[in-house]
């Protein structure tokens, strides 16, 4: 029937479908890791600026209006 002489091969075949997905998840663990650093970099730079912006806020207004806002 051949059930036997395809089950020779399966062994190998799973253990390189394992191999791939244990890659693939090392691969994502190293991105996700990247991701966290990279917000909490971003959250800490937009905490930064604005702490900046509330000291100097009531210091000098500014008379002009900026392109952004237009």
């Amino acid at each position: 029937m051949g059930f036997g002489r395809d089950l020779c091969n399966s062994h190998e075949a799973l253990m390189k479908l394992q191999d791939w997905e244990l890659k693939l998840l090392e691969t994502v663990k190293r991105f996700m890791t990247m991701r966290v650093k990279s917000d909490k970099e971003y959250a800490s730079l937009l905490l930064n600026i604005s702490q900046h912006v509330d000291k100097h806020d009531g210091v000098g207004q500014v008379d002009h209006v900026s392109n952004v806002s237009k």
